[in-house]
């Protein structure tokens, strides 16, 4: 009977230190790390063969969200395969993840049936599928593509040569070097650009920061985001920078 004793305590004492080593992390709903007062959902942690099991649960309800390994204890690079839920305890979409990036999506529909399948390829989109209720194949069906404008980064860049101040850093006085500002904006479900506000600002050219919002404004319509082959309201990020050159250079000075 003593090696059975024994046994018995073993297991109780990994039971414990498990137990002591869990940890606890709370996220806003675009996933950034939070206090547990604003949390949109928490995930409990635990040491497990290939770094820490994680099951994240919805704050409101407390239903599970998703399940799956985490190469850290911060719960920030998930490894392998999750299952995601929805808040009504629903399967929504199954992930794969390398190195804490993605490398395939299914999604489902609520009736369990397959509706959307993405891969990736050195972080971009490689192939996308998408099926009806039925299981039917949609053609070109577009699963996620963000707001863009239209003609591409090519297209932008043009744009911005065209209609930009680029002067607007040496009329400030700013000193050589190189000023970004951070420009946030909605893209409507029809393309139409509202709600422009420059984030981030260089503090030795304010003026940057106006003429960067100007320039969102002006730029007519964009190509909406979709998801799941419909138009979304989309919030953009684009990062505009202004160049202040040292005359001085090549003059011997």
């Amino acid at each position: 009977m003593k090696p059975i004793l024994v046994l018995a305590l073993l297991c109780i004492a990994n039971v414990c230190f498990a137990q002591a080593d869990t940890a606890t992390r709370y996220f806003l709903k675009e996933g950034k790390p939070t206090s547990r007062d604003s949390a949109f959902s928490y995930i409990k942690l635990y040491p497990g063969a290939n770094g820490y099991h994680g099951r994240e649960y919805y704050q409101k309800g407390g239903t599970l969200k998703s399940e799956g390994d985490y190469a850290d204890k911060e719960g920030l690079t998930p490894l392998g395969d999750f299952n995601n839920y929805t808040d009504k305890g629903v399967l929504d979409y199954t992930a794969s993840y390398i190195d804490g990036k993605p490398s395939e999506i299914m999604y489902y529909h609520k009736n369990g049936n397959k509706k959307a399948y993405l891969s990736f390829s050195t972080g971009a989109i490689d192939q996308e599928k998408g099926w009806d209720t039925e299981g039917k194949e949609i053609k070109k069906y577009v699963v996620m593509r963000e707001a863009r404008f239209k003609g591409g980064p090519e297209g932008w860049r043009k744009y911005l040569e065209k209609n930009l101040n680029a002067n607007i850093a040496t009329d400030a006085g700013a000193p050589a070097g190189e000023y970004m500002v951070e420009v946030r904006f909605k893209v409507s479900r029809e393309g139409y650009v509202s709600n422009v506000k420059a984030v981030a600002v260089p503090t030795k050219c304010k003026p940057c920061g106006n003429e960067a919002v100007r320039a969102v404004l002006n730029s007519a319509e964009w190509q909406p985001a979709i998801l799941h082959n419909e138009t979304i309201e989309y919030m953009a990020i684009q990062f505009i920078t202004f160049v202040v050159i040292d005359d001085r250079k090549g003059k011997g000075q």
